[in-house]
């Protein structure tokens, strides 16, 4: 299971660190990263609903919430990522791993 989380938080880090902002606050990578690991979220329960990618990808940018916080580009960056993740890798733990990597991230 360590190895698991290990791997799921390295990938969300290289993930996170290529949509980065540049010279952002600790509280503003917070709120960015909540709002990425909700995408991440949304992602893997569509993912576990048998959901195409692309079908996954028009649904998450439907929900009014994600779509006012998350651009398009990242959506599709983040739902392609949890997509490319092995089954076993997914589930709630997934999106706080995520979360964790990006608000480490100092790339």
């Amino acid at each position: 299971m360590q190895q698991l989380f290990l791997s799921v938080l390295f990938a969300g880090a290289m993930t996170a660190g290529t949509i980065a902002t540049a010279a952002e606050t600790e509280e503003e990578r917070a709120v960015r990263c909540a709002a990425q690991a909700n995408v991440v979220n949304k992602a893997v329960a569509l993912r576990l609903e048998d959901k195409r990618e692309k079908r996954a990808r028009r649904l998450v940018m439907k929900d009014e919430t994600i779509a006012e916080t998350t651009d398009k580009e990242h959506v599709e960056l983040l739902v392609n990522w949890v997509y490319q993740l092995p089954e076993e890798q997914l589930g709630e733990q997934t999106s706080l791993a995520f979360e964790m990597a990006c608000k480490q991230f100092a790339g």
